[in-house]
Order: structure tokens, then C-alpha cells, then sequence
């Protein structure tokens, strides 16, 4: 298994995907493929259509579509979401774009802070469960990659939004070939005035822009592919990290590239580099309310403190940046496939709150100072060989990781699986490991102290599962059953704590997962998915403790998609999504911390769309029941919200 994917996801190319059914959806790469069926692992491929019609905003309502991931968000529009797959958390699913490393290091609050809108994707491949020996670090209960639009493919297309809330995005993108040299250029902006326009705090406002470029030239010996993007986000925090504190605002922007080529025809190498640069400013009490006077923040004739006599001084401030290389090979023997992979990772974090004291520290202004530095370096080989017999298709492999500051990670996977006329059956066992991210060793807080003594978490998966095909219709379902060791969870024994990063002793997470497609032809009904997800996890000791996110999971998740004719030709898709999650968190009232029940929901949203040659009009209504929900502790979530679309295909 880890060869089917690993190849596809570190080596992904940019080829078009049409609405055509599944069984004809290559995952292709290296000029390597298989049929999506024929995969022995849960795997999920949301196409370019779905991204379109689909009643989304950001790419977080997008992955919510996927049964067994659990979106937490902290906002709207993109502004903040934790992704976990199989009720790992948000540090434990390595994020790829176009098959390059995306992960922050700093925190997993950050990992979708990336230079792409959902809007400039092709499609997006879910991979579910760990998945260490095929992408290394941090595929602790699985994978994300997304494939931006083919810059070979001539595009062009406006999108314009306005909705409640002062609503409004605006998106371009343009693919031109010229010779050997193709190019496709996108841009988003974003912005909203926030959505608790009837709470006395409205601190939900946001600004967002993205840009982003890849550059194709198709050389006589071997292609070179060239992607670079820009990020920046400015928001409203309202109570992301303790209800205690509303007046919250966070600033993120980054910069990234990646280099790459491929050369042979018997062994197929690909060579690639890759550059991250992030910067993050949180502020704990918002400047543009908490004015700066003579070194204290006051609001009217409040002064920001965390207690009688003890004031808040400052801002946090953290610059992130990563810098990889990594050689991939493909050979075919008369023995089966092998893929082999060698890649270097260096990490690095300054900031005035992470990391260890710097000797001279660096000045940002007259006012902060970088006092304070961390970094890691880590290396990582692997090797997969799968062989076809008959019926039968047999693989596996190992790698290693070797991390300064950190024991040798070794992790493996083993798989085998048989087709029948229109059914898979497969039985795969795999394995990985998760480095503590900067935040989990070394933050310190008015609420929070790191633990530099964290090690990294480790994850064994087993699962059965079947595939069925025949026409129009799929059905998938599987079994799994992870056992997690020094599993990482921020944790308090008492509500009086502070919460600390400790090393768990072994978690067990049982899970099944059933989904549903069908296209109709020249019916009212176009197209119809369910999926359903359950989880049941349990720790081995008995000892009592908070969990900030690990046992938070989703016990239930129910997920129906629906798309039908509407009047005059135009069409509805609806999303509805059941949550019932597991755990309790901390709320803030009346001068003190009080633990609550989460409460199961029903979430729906519906967009209505009509095409005109090579204009397409559309009305989105989020939330259309207007229902009053908690998805990521005590943070408000928007109510009914209407938003008009304009799309413009220009080629």
C-alpha cells in the first residue's frame, strides 16, 4: 500500500480530472497508476465538479464533506480549523500541496494556513490511517494532498462573493502554454466584518489573500516544475484559546516554493527542494482595542491583565522556516514494483516565546525582540515493493527516521488484498511517528507551560476493508483499530491547572466507516452520497484527567450529499452533516472555569446554481436552519448565512 500512495501523494502531477465515475480516476504519477478501487487503503478523491457545486466556502468545508475527518473550526471562512483524521488530532495528519511537505512546524493551529484557495485545486486525495513508512513524519493517522489545477490545461475564470456580514471574495486564475513553458497564476481575497453582529463583542472579523503560481517547462531531457505562493490572514480571535480572554487577534503570512524534475525511463528519479517561511503575531488582547500607553494595553479604563497587579506586556511573536530536499526512485523487476526515498528536513523557529534563550536577541521594533530559538534537524530513507499474482497483490516496506534530540523512528506497513468480478478486499497493517511540534516543548502561557521533555508519539493501524463497483453505484466500508503510545494531549488534572503537553500512556481508537455513491442518468436525482463514521476510543490507565483535544473525537459522524433539478434548469445541491462528539470542555462564565457536555447537531447547507454558456450564477445559504452550535469548545459558531455567487469561465 505505502507504494501506491506514497508515490502518488510525494510525486503528484497535474492532470485534469473530468466529472467521469470513479472506477476511471487514476491515481497517477511518475507514469505510474492505478484505479482508485484497486488501492488497499481508505482513500478519498474529491474532484474539481464537487469543489465547484458544492455548497463550500473554504477548503475546511470541503474535507468536512470526508466522513472520517473531523473539522474543528474556530470561525468561518477558512479563518482557523483543526483537521484530524480518525479521531487523531490536529498535529497527527501531514498536509502535502501538490505532494510537498506543508506541515507547520510551530503548531498544527497553522497547517492550513497555505498559499492556495480551494477554489484553485483540481482535486484533493485523502489518505486515512498511519502512514509513516510511505510519508514520514507526522502521517500519524493519515494524509491530505492537495493538487492544484494543471498549468498545461489553457483556463481562465473570475469568481466574485458578497454575502451578510460585509462578505466579500474575489478570485482570479489564468493558465497559459506557451511552447515548452506553461503557466497558471491564481489570486483570493477575502474579508467580513464578523458574524456576531448581536453580541457586545464581535470579534469575528477577518482579511485574507492568497497568491499563487506554478511553472512548467517541458525540457528535452527531463520537465522542471517551479511553485511558489504567498499567504497572509489578519482575524478576529474571539476566545480561540480561553473563553477568559475575548478581545484575541492573530496576523499569519508565509512564504513558500518548491523546485522539481524527473529523469530516466527504467529507474524514474525525481529530485525536489522546498521553502517555507511563516510568520505568526498573536495578540492576547487586541491592539486596535487594547491601545498601547506608556507599556500598558488599555481599553477605556481597563488595562489588560491576567490578574490583580499583573499585566499584560506583550504581544507573542514567532518566525517559522523549513527548508527539505528528497530523491525519489521508481524500478520495475520481474519480481514487482519498488520505490525507494531519501529526503532531508531542517526545522527552525524564532520567537519570543518558543524555544530556548538566544545570547544577543534579534529586534523586530522598539517594542519586541526575538529572546528565544529552537531547531531540529531530521533525516528520512524508506523502501516499498508490492508484486501482482493473479487475483492477488501482495507489498510492504520500512523506513527510518533519525531526528537529532529524538530516538530512530522506524516504521513499516504490509498489505494484501484480492479482487472478485467487482469487489477488493484488503487487510493492511501500517504504522507511524509524530515529532512534538515547537508549541507542544516550549510554550508558556497565562494558561498553558510546554514540556521540553515530550517525545514522539507512535501508531499502529490495522484495517479490513472492502470496495465494490458496478455502473453508477460504489460502496466502500472498513474496519480499523489504532493503538497509540506516548500519544501527545495537552491535559490538567485539576480545572485549576494549566494545561501542559504530557506523553500518554497507550490509546485505543476502534472505528467503522461506510460510504455510498450513486449518479443518476436523466433523472431528477443527479447524484446521491452517504457515509457514516463511528469511534470508540479508550485509554489503559485510570487515571483521571481534562483532554484539550485528544478525547474529543467524533463518536458519530453521519454526512449526505445530495444534488437535484431544480426550475428552469437550474440545480440544488444539499449537505447535511450530523455530529455527536465525545468529551466536554472549559467555559469561562461569572469569573469562573465550568465543564460542559458537547451537544450533537445537524448541520445543513444548500446552493442553488444556474449555468449560462460560460456564466454561472449561484446562492448559497449556510446553515440554513439557523441552529446554535459548539464545534471546537466554548467559540460561537455562525448562524444563517447568505451568500450570492457570480463565476465567470472565461476559457
Amino acid at each position: 500500500m505505502g507504494a501506491f500512495l506514497f508515490i502518488n501523494l510525494v510525486f503528484a502531477q497535474q492532470k485534469s480530472i473530468t466529472s467521469q465515475v470513479l472506477d476511471t480516476l487514476q491515481i497517477t504519477s511518475f507514469n505510474y497508476h492505478n484505479k482508485l478501487p484497486f488501492i488497499p487503503k481508505t482513500i478519498q478523491v474529491i474532484k474539481i465538479k464537487e469543489i465547484q457545486l458544492a455548497p463550500i466556502e473554504s477548503l475546511d468545508d470541503l474535507l468536512e464533506l470526508v466522513a472520517g475527518i473531523d473539522v474543528r473550526t474556530r470561525g468561518s471562512k477558512g479563518v482557523q480549523s483543526d483537521i484530524s483524521i480518525r479521531g487523531g488530532n490536529f498535529d497527527q495528519v501531514l498536509i502535502l500541496l501538490n505532494g510537498v511537505r506543508i506541515n507547520n512546524p510551530q503548531t498544527g493551529h497553522h497547517n492550513l494556513d497555505l498559499p492556495v484557495d480551494f477554489s484553485m485545486l483540481d482535486h484533493v486525495e485523502i489518505l486515512e490511517g498511519a502512514s509513516g513508512q510511505s510519508f514520514g513524519a507526522n502521517a500519524f493517522s493519515g494524509a491530505i494532498n492537495l493538487v492544484t489545477k494543471n498549468p498545461k490545461k489553457e483556463q481562465a475564470q473570475a469568481v466574485l462573493k458578497a454575502g451578510q456580514f460585509g462578505y466579500t471574495k474575489t478570485t482570479l486564475d489564468l493558465a497559459h502554454a506557451i511552447e515548452r513553458l506553461s503557466i497558471y497564476n491564481a489570486f483570493s481575497f477575502q474579508r467580513s466584518d464578523g458574524y456576531l453582529t448581536h453580541d457586545s463583542i464581535n470579534n469575528t472579523d477577518f482579511y485574507g489573500l492568497k497568491d499563487y503560481a506554478h511553472i512548467h517547462y517541458e525540457g528535452k531531457n527531463f520537465p522542471v516544475d517551479l511553485q511558489a505562493g504567498f499567504h497572509q490572514k489578519d482575524f478576529g480571535a474571539n476566545s480561540f484559546y480561553t473563553s477568559k480572554y475575548p478581545w484575541q487577534f492573530e496576523k499569519t503570512k508565509g512564504y513558500f516554493a518548491a523546485l522539481s524534475s524527473q529523469m530516466g525511463q527504467k529507474i524514474k528519479i525525481k529530485p525536489g527542494l522546498h521553502y517555507n517561511l511563516n510568520f505568526d503575531e498573536f495578540q492576547l488582547f487586541r491592539e486596535s482595542v487594547y491601545q498601547y500607553q506608556n507599556g500598558f494595553f488599555i481599553h477605556d479604563k481597563d488595562t489588560a491583565q491576567y490578574a490583580p497587579g499583573l499585566y499584560y506586556t506583550g504581544h507573542n511573536y514567532h518566525k517559522t522556516r523549513q527548508i527539505g530536499a528528497d530523491v525519489n526512485m521508481q524500478f520495475k523487476t520481474k519480481l514487482g514494483q519498488s520505490y525507494a526515498h531519501l529526503s532531508w528536513e531542517n526545522e527552525k523557529i524564532w520567537s519570543n516565546k518558543l524555544g530556548e534563550p538566544l545570547a544577543s536577541p534579534i529586534i523586530i521594533d522598539s517594542r519586541t525582540a526575538y529572546t528565544k530559538s529552537a531547531g531540529r534537524t531530521y533525516y528520512e530513507a524508506g523502501f516499498d515493493h508490492h508484486k501482482k499474482w493473479k487475483k492477488w497483490t501482495f507489498g510492504g516496506g520500512l523506513s527510518i527516521l533519525l531526528a537529532d534530540k529524538f530516538d530512530a523512528q522506524i516504521n513499516g506497513d504490509g498489505f494484501v488484498n484480492y479482487q472478485w468480478s467487482h469487489l477488493i478486499s484488503y487487510f493492511h497493517i501500517s504504522s507511524a511517528s509524530r515529532l512534538p511540534t515547537f508549541t507542544d516543548l516550549y510554550y508558556q502561557g497565562p494558561d498553558n507551560i510546554g514540556n521540553p521533555d515530550l517525545k514522539p508519539e507512535k501508531s499502529y493501524t490495522y484495517e479490513l476493508g472492502a470496495k465494490f463497483w458496478l455502473g453508477n453505484t460504489r460502496l466502500n466500508s472498513s474496519v480499523f483499530l489504532r493503538q497509540s503510545r506516548q500519544t501527545i494531549d495537552w491535559v490538567k488534572f485539576d480545572i485549576t491547572d494549566k494545561w501542559q503537553p504530557q506523553n500518554l500512556t497507550d490509546l485505543q481508537t476502534f472505528g467503522i466507516e461506510m460510504s455510498f455513491k450513486h449518479y443518476f442518468k436523466h433523472k431528477l436525482l443527479k447524484n446521491c452520497n452517504l457515509s457514516y463514521a463511528y469511534l470508540d476510543m479508550t485509554k489503559s490507565d485510570t487515571q483521571n484527567f481534562i483532554s484539550k483535544y485528544v478525547l474529543d473525537y467524533l463518536k458519530h459522524k453521519f454526512t449526505l450529499q445530495l444534488a437535484h433539478r431544480f426550475v428552469y434548469n437550474s440545480t440544488l445541491n444539499w449537505v447535511g452533516i450530523y455530529k455527536d462528539r465525545n468529551g466536554q470542555y472549559l467555559d469561562y462564565i461569572d469569573g469562573a472555569y465550568n465543564l460542559f457536555d458537547y451537544k450533537p447537531y445537524f448541520l445543513t447547507n444548500v446552493k442553488w446554481h444556474k449555468q449560462w454558456q460560460k456564466t454561472r450564477l449561484s446562492l448559497t445559504i449556510e446553515n440554513v436552519f439557523d441552529i446554535t452550535y459548539r464545534d471546537l469548545s466554548y467559540i460561537k459558531m455562525p448562524g444563517r448565512w447568505f451568500i450570492i455567487e457570480l463565476h465567470y469561465q472565461i476559457k
